[in-house]
């Protein structure tokens, strides 16, 4: 995977899917992620738990691109949660506040619950 690379990986699981994201989340990979995330919600998958165990780096692109996201499967009565975040993406995402709009879970499993 070369440093401009996003991997993105789906799978469904008791209603949820689940996409797992590996790489740096910025600029150049953003509108990727938003393209497939947008193509969930738009047929119906809405209960979505972003595994972000493999994401090295976040930039301001990435993060709109969960937040926007967050909000359209908000508004289909879904929910866009996190999960495994690295403590750098992790520290990006407490000192720009978003740590209070998502649900922040250390694993998968532990997103699903009660989604």
């Amino acid at each position: 995977m070369s440093d401009s690379s996003l991997s993105i990986q789906k799978q469904e699981s008791g209603g949820v899917t689940i996409v797992k994201v590996a790489g740096k989340l910025d600029a150049k990979t953003a509108p990727g992620l938003n393209n497939e995330l947008k193509g969930l919600i738009a047929v119906g998958k809405v209960k979505l738990v972003i595994d972000m165990s493999g994401v090295s780096y976040i930039a301001s692109a990435g993060v709109g691109t969960l937040k926007a996201n967050l909000v359209a499967a908000k508004k289909a009565s879904g929910d866009l949660r996190l999960a495994g975040l690295t403590s750098e993406v992790r520290d990006v995402l407490d000192v720009l506040g978003f740590t209070k709009l998502f649900v922040v879970t250390p694993s998968v499993a532990d997103a699903m619950n009660g989604l």
